[in-house]
């Protein structure tokens, strides 16, 4: 392609990013990466029937500390040097390279495709409260086909909204959790009056019955790391976000504090309140093993009797066991009153499907910049930098992003989860020996170093990375390298797809590196050091 050209290619991708404006103050943000990492109590209940009500508290208590906050300490540093649209794929790049760069923002786009997948899936189940057929299907329509159609409609009506702006969307996230935040508070305060008035016959358990520690800490840690993770995607969203070196790490601060309350406080409150009582604790977010088979086989092997099924009026044929949902309402008929439990009940159903679609707008966002910051780089092809001139969002992304979410929304949750929690903490990884080399490669860029110098980098790097060996050891000692092997496929799928991107997308059309050194909120200050491309 001659010079002409190429210096159009590059000045149109510039005419559209910079049509991108910083419009995330603090509370947006704080509402889009609460709804990353946590989006409410939903979503963890599987954890206590799985691992056992006190390794699941253990947990809940643990990785915050071990993988969290240094998750925060490296987001901070690393995003106080490089604040730009992109944030990982910039902070990789700059350290190991283009073909680093491009892996690693892949790896945290299929995050994306991934984890934004199950939340509408998730809300079909929570929405079954209401419908139950989406639990045992109807008119000769399995289950699955019904919470698909239903998480396909929530996938492209928030799709729609999310083209109409991003400042508009992140708004929409902090309304949403006020208006979810009432019946979990509600709900906890009744499960402690429940508590102290009426006692409770619960008695907490370290491990489920016939489940070993092995197994039961692999599938635990996997679901509260998946819980807890994601601080550092809406970095990829950057050039959005108003004075990032300041906003970003505050509202990352607040959202671990709202994430440990809002896991432990409800939970301690439902087991203790009503809800974990004569067995009732090992319905908490279970599936049936085969479609059609119902719960009752999953229940009778984790110890439930039939006479404990029917004192808990637990519907054996479902497909799904208890959400929160159901959790509030057997909190709520604890005090004697079935109006409570219709009330808790249909409101905390209110709040999953709200909370659903608050972690769909959180994760969705930082998702499709992710395709727009490699677009600008010349890493993708040049129409994902299409930005909407009235709204000033990546519309393209979003719709191509929306076509694979509905995609991904067809497989089942535990796939989704490995998957998701492996490319996300061999991302992190990455991102942690980034953080690593640019401490000794760019000393001089002015950054907010992360305090107590090498030692205390050092144990900031250890602690997650051994956790992330040890889920990953876990994960192949409980269930093979099988649940490994889709992650695998689209490493290498990526890998693979890079080479043509350069060449045909890149080079052909000479499009230039960006420079994401800034110095203030939106100010070009060093040279970058040269990048060699592989």
């Amino acid at each position: 392609m001659n010079g002409g050209a190429s210096g159009s290619a590059g000045r149109e991708i510039s005419v559209e990013r910079q049509m991108l404006k910083r419009s995330l103050t603090l509370l947006p943000l704080f509402g889009i990466i609460f709804f990353t990492v946590c989006g409410g109590s939903f979503g963890i209940e599987s954890l206590f029937s799985s691992s056992g009500a006190g390794l699941a508290l253990i947990l809940i208590a643990l990785v915050p500390f071990i993988y969290s906050i240094p998750n925060i300490l490296m987001v901070r540093e690393l995003q106080s040097m490089m604040p730009v649209e992109g944030g990982y794929y910039h902070w990789t790049k700059q350290a190991f390279g283009p073909f680093t760069g491009f892996m690693t923002g892949w790896m945290n786009w299929v995050v994306s495709w991934v984890d934004v997948s199950i939340y509408p899936v998730l809300g079909a189940t929570y929405i079954a409260f209401w419908i139950p057929a989406l639990n045992s299907g109807t008119h000769g329509i399995p289950a699955w086909v019904l919470q698909w159609l239903i998480g396909a409609a929530l996938i492209w009506i928030i799709s729609f909204m999310q083209i109409r702006g991003v400042r508009l969307t992140a708004l929409t996230s902090i309304w949403i959790g006020a208006v979810m935040f009432i019946p979990l508070i509600i709900m906890s305060v009744v499960g402690f009056v429940n508590w102290g008035v009426h006692g409770s016959a619960f008695h907490m358990s370290m491990l489920p019955q016939g489940t070993g520690i092995t197994s039961a800490f692999s599938l635990g840690l996997y679901v509260v790391i998946w819980n807890f993770m994601g601080f550092e995607l809406p970095t990829s969203a950057g050039d959005e976000i108003v004075r990032p070196k300041r906003t970003y790490p505050l509202a990352m601060v607040l959202v671990l504090i709202a994430a440990i309350a809002t896991y432990a406080i409800p939970t301690v409150a439902a087991l203790y309140g009503g809800a974990g009582e004569n067995g009732k604790v090992l319905t908490w977010g279970i599936t049936e093993n085969t479609s059609g088979e119902g719960i009752g086989p999953v229940l009778k092997d984790a110890g439930m009797t039939d006479a404990q099924i029917t004192e808990n009026k637990i519907d054996p044929t479902s497909s799904n066991g208890w959400g929160f949902p159901e959790i509030a309402r057997a909190v709520g008929e604890k005090t004697g009153s079935a109006g409570w439990g219709s009330f808790l009940g249909n409101f905390m159903t209110l709040a999953a499907v709200l909370s659903m679609i608050g972690l769909f707008i959180g994760n969705s966002v930082g998702g499709t910049r992710v395709p727009f910051a490699l677009a600008e780089d010349g890493m993708m092809p040049k129409f994902l930098v299409k930005v909407n001139r009235k709204r000033g969002t990546p519309w393209i992304a979003i719709i191509l992003c929306g076509i694979i979410f509905s995609v991904f929304s067809l497989n089942a949750f535990v796939f989704l989860v490995v998957m998701d929690v492996f490319l996300n903490m061999l991302a992190l990884f990455i991102e942690f020996m980034a953080l690593w080399k640019l401490r000794i490669s760019r000393p001089e860029i002015p950054r907010k170093r992360i305090p107590g110098g090498y030692p205390v980098l050092f144990i900031v790097t250890l602690l997650p990375t051994l956790l992330i060996a040890l889920a990953i050891y876990s994960q192949i000692r409980d269930s093979g390298l099988t649940a490994l092997w889709y992650p695998i496929y689209f490493i290498i799928g990526g890998a693979v797809l890079y080479w043509p991107l350069k060449y045909f997308v890149k080079r052909r059309n000479n499009i230039p590196d960006i420079d994401p050194w800034v110095i203030g909120d939106d100010q070009p200050v060093l040279e970058p050091a040269p990048v060699k491309v592989p």
